[in-house]
């Protein structure tokens, strides 16, 4: 036997107790929600190969659970569980989470249908404050905020969760949101509910969790799903979009506003935010590009220089460079010629249509195009 084998039998032979059922079944819903590098350091800890994505690191934590699962294995489990959520060892080995139950769709219908928790209601209180920062969105400038980080609270051992909340309306905002909207039927000025990961070390993108469903005063909100599985606890794949609640809103009175939101709870955890925004047509932020962003053009005229340098050292050296006057994107003229800020190409693209091709998305990427 290999020194690797004889460690694996010193470390793990002998008695031990063999998990329950329930046990093992908690610590599969645990490596359900681990991330890559706590997948990696359980598969380190039993010796097993940790390289591969995340959805193989997964299957391979699965089969070590399914197949060589002893009260080490356990305890590595629950220690990386209680540290994925700040939680005591203590705490974390008598947290038992129940199976997931099978649902048809991630639907809204079927979260509301399977909720058997009890709401409860916050009103922004500090216990329930977070620390997240969302990732700015380029369309949306935020005129207020109604409700700031706050996590989502599980409050029963139910699979289905449900918070309250609740918020009122200051007579400027209602003023903002009914004056936001044109004749056409377009709201410019909306309240967002934005929801991401309670992870306080990275800027986090919208990320809804499994089986979310939004209620503001007792009607569905309607939004799009961008969940690629049926599987029990499977986030989307995709960055998602912010929720526009402004619809449901109250807005003929001074009352409170009630929001309910339904998510499936399976370990991992999630925050939420309210803001009210402006939306930002193309023109306008074409406008701002232009009036703000306009580089030199002897900076490029240096970069053609820096091209065309005779460099001893090289066997190789550029005598010409050709730019097209067509926008690579598009493949129209360009009308306002654009590049990355830090991109060292010379060929631009049409600010105008790259801003418009990009007007549904979350984010604005001009690094490189």
């Amino acid at each position: 036997m290999s020194l690797r084998g004889a460690h694996w039998g010193s470390r793990f032979s002998g008695k031990r107790r063999e998990p329950k059922m329930a046990e093992q079944s908690a610590a599969k819903n645990m490596i359900l929600g681990f991330r890559i590098s706590e997948l990696q350091a359980l598969l380190r800890f039993a010796g097993r190969n940790k390289s591969g994505l995340k959805h193989e690191l997964v299957s391979r934590a699965l089969q070590l659970l399914r197949t060589s699962c002893s009260a080490e294995i356990l305890k590595k489990i629950q220690d990386l569980h209680a540290q994925r959520n700040g939680l005591t060892p203590t705490n974390a080995q008598s947290q038992q989470l129940l199976s997931a139950p099978t649902f048809p769709l991630h639907s809204s219908e079927a979260a509301l249908n399977a909720r058997t928790s009890v709401p409860i209601c916050h009103t922004g209180k500090d216990d329930t404050k977070s620390k997240v920062r969302l990732t700015k969105l380029p369309f949306y400038e935020i005129l207020d905020d109604l409700m700031k980080p706050t996590d989502l609270v599980p409050t029963s051992s139910e699979r289905i969760q449900e918070n309250q909340f609740s918020f009122t309306l200051t007579e400027k905002q209602r003023e903002q949101i009914i004056a936001g909207c044109s004749k056409n039927g377009v709201q410019s000025v909306q309240l967002q509910l934005r929801i991401c990961h309670t992870d306080t070390e990275f800027m986090q993108e919208d990320q809804y969790p499994p089986y979310l469903s939004v209620k503001v005063n007792s009607r569905v909100c309607p939004f799009t799903s961008y969940f690629s599985s049926n599987k029990p606890g499977v986030e989307p794949k995709r960055p998602c979009r912010p929720i526009d609640v402004t619809p449901l809103l109250n807005l003929t009175s001074r009352g409170a506003n009630y929001l309910n939101v339904f998510w499936g709870h399976f370990t991992t955890r999630y925050s939420m935010v309210l803001h009210l925004v402006r939306q930002h047509r193309v023109a306008e932020l074409l406008h701002k590009l232009q009036a703000n962003e306009t580089r030199a053009s002897e900076i490029s005229r240096e970069l053609i220089r820096k091209k065309l340098r005779l460099e001893p050292d090289n066997d190789v050296t550029t005598t010409g460079l050709r730019v097209s006057l067509m926008c690579s994107l598009g493949k129209i003229r360009l009308s306002v010629p654009c590049r990355g800020i830090t991109c060292t190409h010379l060929q631009c693209f049409d600010a105008a249509l790259y801003i418009q091709m990009n007007e549904k998305k979350t984010h604005l990427d001009v690094s490189c195009v």
